[in-house]
């Protein structure tokens, strides 16, 4: 019997309406208007499908493909696969089609019940104002928006907060025997780290000037945050400095030359950044969503960097790289199709967010990955055990072998190659800087 589970954001769409699913899988829209939207309105917004859906399998993959049926010859757009074993409410995401009245569903594995609604959101205009990406690690940015930093490199500031530096293990050193002591191998990680994040970004165009490093120390910004005035060492290398990785920064911080692991100074630095930048876009890490501890620090150091700055950006795109208990999200191979975060919300909560969800073309999803394979923390090979759990778990999964693209050992590789990168997308009242 597959287990009841409902995903649900308290989402306010800017379009809603009524829709069908016959048994060949055709969308019928009851609103004519919404339905015969022209391309200009359809394809550059976040369209969502919502559906209750039946898993007919306890390991096979539930599949729903997307068709575009507006030209003479149909198209497969995408793949995005569910839960199995389950059954629930779900986002079938559509975005990226041309037309609304022209949509067919292929399934496998699922069911669908007859009754959907679809839901639109508009996506903010990213060509219009800075945009300002918070990473909390290196790799954060690319993981979450390489895409959509891709597609807007001039106008794209990243700023990374931590080197990642910590290493809790000698022998879990890069090079093996390179460092005799913890902390030399842990402050060499950083340095490493360090320097991708200062090239990465250039694979896309982003100007080298417009990339930031901070050099706060991994696992310290919940501490940072709760307690700004205090003084908090790298847990592997004690007399390690901030400043130790900001050599390939172009421009000048506040704290440069002094730097010290507090909150104050995190703040001090995220504050100059946005009178400077003035951002009209900031991506950050949900801190609802996301349960990493550096990644909710974040987000709070950078509200209350808005706070001092004076600056309030127009939007927030809020991104999850981590998820509570769940491995494999968004399901499937590379260059399947990205779903909305499973998320249960259960308290009343106001509708007030919006999803944004932007398409990535197979050359950028390529690109994406070139961009990942550049960070050193996510290469390596998987040991025996994860091997062999993740071969049973396609075997079982009813996806051909041929499919899994293995870019490389690390999980990111299936899961953040998709074709869309999906935010939560959050209005800010210019009236109030929170």
């Amino acid at each position: 019997m597959p287990t009841l589970r409902d995903h649900h954001l308290p989402l306010a769409p800017d379009w809603e309406c009524k829709a069908t699913i016959d048994d060949n899988g055709n969308i019928q829209l009851a609103d004519p208007t919404i339905a015969s939207l022209n391309p200009g309105d359809v394809q550059p917004n976040t369209w969502m499908l919502e559906v209750r859906y039946r898993a007919t399998s306890r390991w096979k993959l539930p599949a729903v493909t997307i068709l575009d049926r507006s030209n003479s010859q149909v198209t497969e757009l995408f793949t995005q696969y569910l839960e199995p074993n389950e059954t629930g409410k779900r986002l079938i995401n559509l975005t990226g089609m041309v037309s609304l009245d022209q949509l067919q569903l292929t399934l496998k594995h699922l069911t669908l019940e007859r009754d959907a609604t679809l839901l639109g959101f508009r996506n903010p205009d990213l060509a219009s104002g800075p945009i300002l990406i918070i990473a909390p690690h290196p790799d954060d940015a690319e993981l979450a928006a390489f895409g959509v930093y891709s597609q807007h490199p001039k106008n794209t500031w990243i700023v990374t907060l931590t080197a990642g530096e910590r290493l809790k293990r000698l022998d879990k050193q890069y090079w093996p025997g390179l460092d005799d002591s913890l902390a030399e191998a842990s402050q060499r990680k950083g340095f490493i780290r360090a320097w991708n994040s200062a090239t990465t970004p250039l694979l896309a165009g982003v100007p080298v000037e417009q990339l930031v490093m901070l050099g706060y120390f991994n696992d310290t910004l919940a501490d940072l945050y709760e307690k700004p005035d205090t003084v908090v060492p790298s847990y592997s290398a004690p007399m390690l400095k901030p400043d130790a990785y900001r050599i390939w920064n172009k421009l000048s911080l506040p704290t440069d030359g002094q730097s010290r692991n507090t909150g104050q100074n995190l703040q001090s630095d995220l504050a100059a950044l946005l009178a400077s930048i003035k951002p009209k876009t900031i991506i950050t890490p949900h801190p609802d969503i996301d349960p990493h501890a550096d990644h909710i620090a974040s987000t709070r150091h950078l509200q209350a960097a808005i706070e001092h700055s004076g600056h309030v950006p127009v939007h927030l795109l809020l991104y999850a790289n981590h998820l509570k208990s769940t491995r494999g999200f968004p399901r499937g191979p590379a260059h399947a199709g990205a779903g909305v975060w499973p998320t249960y919300v259960t308290k009343q909560s106001p509708r007030n967010d919006r999803i944004a969800s932007f398409p990535l073309s197979t050359g950028v999803q390529k690109q994406k990955a070139l961009a990942l394979h550049s960070m050193h923390d996510l290469g390596g090979t998987p040991g025996l055990e994860r091997q062999l759990k993740r071969k049973l778990k396609r075997l079982l999964s009813g996806i051909p072998s041929a499919d899994w693209s293995d870019y490389s050992g690390h999980d990111y590789f299936q899961t953040h190659i998709k074709t869309h990168e999906n935010f939560v997308l959050q209005k800010i009242d210019q009236s109030s800087p929170t």
